[in-house]
């Protein structure tokens, strides 16, 4: 009788490693074998207004952390990384400093990242502003205090980005963290 919880143990113990070698094992071949870099092909504006490639972005109207009302036209003649994020978001603090780093690098080439953040989830708007602060982030930062804009855009998932050319036109819209290489490739080869 009492082998029976014994026995139970052991094969509790032998699921759990084979488990555990076939995470390392899938983490290993991931690390050996790196997914294709996401591709950037420029598409042509359609004269429509939408968020798929080649319309030309919607406008929306937000608040800036400083209490300013910005316009999303105002970034037209800029190439636009527009991408919603939450500080609770783990894929959206992973790509922060990533997108820190290509604004640094990329601000007089006419890029702008506007991050817009879905301030209806969030603790308040000190919060969002200390987060950005820590994070030493340079770009501009608004809210969607209602989730209205969010709505708009089909931000479901976090986070998600628009790549916009310089003439407002979407070339592509990108769910989870944006790579570094496709940032690149996108302020390379877009208008």
């Amino acid at each position: 009788m009492k082998t029976k919880p014994l026995l139970m143990i052991l094969v509790l113990i032998a699921l759990i490693g084979i488990g555990v070698w076939t995470s390392q094992k899938e983490s290993h071949s991931a690390r050996e074998n790196p997914k294709p870099t996401e591709s950037f092909q420029p598409v042509n504006g359609n004269g429509q207004t939408g968020l798929k490639p080649g319309n030309t972005l919607p406008d929306a109207a937000l608040t800036s952390l400083e209490g300013k009302t910005v316009s999303l036209k105002e970034f037209r003649g800029k190439k636009v990384i527009l991408n919603f994020w939450a500080t609770w978001c783990p894929p959206c603090r992973k790509e922060m400093p990533d997108m820190q780093k290509m604004y640094s690098r990329h601000k007089d080439d006419q890029l702008e990242i506007v991050a817009i953040n879905l301030r209806y989830t969030e603790k308040s708007t000190e919060a969002v502003s200390d987060y950005v602060e820590h994070r030493k982030a340079s770009f501009p930062v608004l809210l969607d205090r209602e989730g209205k804009v969010s709505k708009k855009f089909q931000a479901v998932s976090l986070p998600t980005s628009y790549l916009i050319d310089s003439n407002g036109v979407v070339q592509k819209k990108i769910i989870g963290a944006l790579s570094p290489s496709l940032m690149s490739e996108f302020i390379k080869r877009s208008k």
